[in-house]
């Protein structure tokens, strides 16, 4: 089982007029199989502190340790292809791309043989409740909350047993809303991924395992 540690994680952000704080000594673990909430303001350092976990940057001071490895030693670029996927508010998919070959990019990306890569990515695609009419589609031709599931689709294909979701239901309604967060669920309860949600929504964080709170860059547990 992975885990993923922060051990007193500072990051700041500095220009010539002054210099900002944003992660202020945070040390958590987490575990597979666990769905974690982490809850707060906007620009209380819930995204800041995602992107360290995702390795899109490494900490001013602490570390973010994989199995004891710090990402500031490791090749990042591997450890986004192998380890962690990203789930974006804004899906961030390739709108010149089908609906089939974003599910299987990270796929393409390893040298997968193409075939293989758009069966994995079939299955998964299904899984999430797309319709095998809709994969040879743009993702512009597909609802919001289509696309997210794209977007998760992608990240369950890539096979990460680390999964970061930066606020996933907050572009969707109620009933989209509950089916992504139903889907986040069994990635960690039945297939063990460590899912990581940053959430500005009570029912998303209700369903959460663990919940954490950010505030002014430190990170809490609510009692």
């Amino acid at each position: 089982m992975k885990s993923l540690a922060a051990k007193d994680v500072t990051y700041e952000y500095r220009n010539s007029f002054q210099t900002v704080r944003a992660v202020n000594g945070v040390t958590c673990e987490f575990q597979q199989g666990v769905v974690y909430a982490i809850v707060g303001s906007s620009g209380s350092g819930k995204t800041t502190f995602l992107s360290l976990l995702a390795g899109l940057d490494v900490p001013t001071s602490g570390s973010v340790e994989l199995d004891g490895e710090s990402t500031a030693n490791a090749n990042r670029d591997d450890y986004r292809l192998n380890h962690v996927s990203v789930i974006y508010q804004n899906f961030n998919l390739f709108y010149h791309l089908t609906v089939l070959e974003n599910g299987a990019y990270p796929l393409y990306v390893r040298n997968m043989p193409k075939k293989k890569a758009n069966e994995l990515a079939r299955e998964r695609l299904l899984q999430v409740g797309l319709q095998e009419s809709q994969f040879k589609r743009l993702p512009n031709m597909l609802s919001g909350g289509e696309q997210q599931r794209v977007a998760i689709a992608r990240a369950l294909a890539s096979g990460s047993e680390i999964i970061l979701a930066d606020e996933p239901t907050g572009n969707l309604d109620s009933t989209n809303s509950r089916n992504i967060v139903e889907i986040l669920q069994r990635l960690a309860h039945e297939e063990k991924r460590c899912v990581i949600i940053v959430t500005h929504d009570p029912s998303v964080a209700e369903a959460a395992d663990v919940v954490l709170q950010m505030k002014d860059g430190v990170l809490t547990q609510p009692e």
